[in-house]
């Protein structure tokens, strides 16, 4: 074989690898020893995988969800901001019926909502226990989204609603990754049994203690109430989080109304308020010496 002959064959057979190992690695250079599984599966992650999927690709991710839970064999733990879909509770219910053992956490502003307490409730009534977060100083949410089973974890940006399946830009990352899984377990377990007592079928039926002008709420920390007053600027910060503020001053202010970036838009233009007397109701937390509700539903506003 010639010199020209042997260049050719040598040529060849690194073009070969090469193609073999793109295709292992895909788009993104993963080293070929690295496990592949393709992006868009409705299945259980095979061991030692990972898969990252873009909520919009298939709009399944509730799909993928269910996956997971419908092959956990012993337990199951969650924690999630916002729950509305049906088809993933039913699927926690059968999978307690079956004899796993699920626990539950979740934000006890969204515990209180109209959009989450009706799953609360078909979770509770069907004996899952499920948690909410209580702070001590009264403020800050619960916004993990997460859920591990025995061989698997999910987590990412994908709160369980329709809108985060079938609308928004979200992330769900699925795996198996044995040390992974149980650092997830663990953080989700310490919650819980930090949480235990604070029942989120409790936090769906709180009675409110009243309604009281905007210069009185210090004196209502940790109640929830009915806090009015004229809403003189809805401030949206850099962060995306809106401040309603009552005080021509905010700084000096006693009180606030917040709405998180990921529920601002669920409210609409907030500037239609600016000049009328509003309503807020919720929990009043004391957060840097001032009294403020975190509002997370629309309901929570009213004029």
């Amino acid at each position: 074989m010639n010199l020209r002959i042997k260049k050719g064959v040598v040529a060849l057979m690194l073009a070969l690898t090469a193609g073999g190992v793109g295709y292992t690695a895909g788009s993104a250079n993963v080293p070929p020893t690295a496990p592949t599984i393709p992006v868009a599966n409705v299945s259980v992650p095979i061991a030692g995988t990972t898969r990252v999927i873009y909520s919009l690709d298939k709009k399944q991710n509730d799909k993928e969800l269910i996956a997971l839970i419908d092959a956990a064999k012993s337990k199951i733990y969650f924690a999630i901001y916002t729950f509305t879909l049906k088809n993933v509770a039913d699927a926690l219910v059968v999978a307690k019926e079956r004899g796993v053992a699920v626990y539950g956490i979740v934000d006890g502003g969204q515990a209180e909502s109209s959009y989450s307490v009706a799953i609360i409730k078909q979770l509770v009534g069907a004996g899952i226990p499920v948690v909410t977060e209580k702070h001590a100083t009264g403020n800050g949410i619960m916004h993990i989204k997460a859920l591990v089973t025995d061989s698997a974890y999910a987590h990412g940006s994908y709160n369980w609603t329709n809108s985060g399946t079938t609308i928004n830009d979200e992330i769900l990352e699925i795996g198996t990754d044995p040390v992974l899984r149980q650092t997830y377990e663990n953080i989700l377990r310490r919650l819980y049994e930090a949480y235990k007592g604070n029942e989120a079928a409790k936090a769906a039926s709180y009675v409110f203690t009243g309604t009281y002008d905007y210069t009185d709420a210090q004196a209502h920390i940790g109640e929830y109430a009915f806090v009015r007053g004229t809403l003189v600027e809805a401030y949206t910060s850099k962060t995306g989080t809106v401040f309603l503020n009552f005080c021509t001053n905010y700084k000096t202010c006693s009180f606030s109304g917040v709405i998180f970036a990921d529920d601002v838009k669920k409210f609409g233009d907030l500037n239609r308020y600016v000049g009328t007397v509003v309503t807020l109701s919720g929990k009043i937390s004391l957060y840097k010496n001032k009294a403020e509700i975190v509002l997370s539903a629309p309901s929570q506003l009213k004029n």
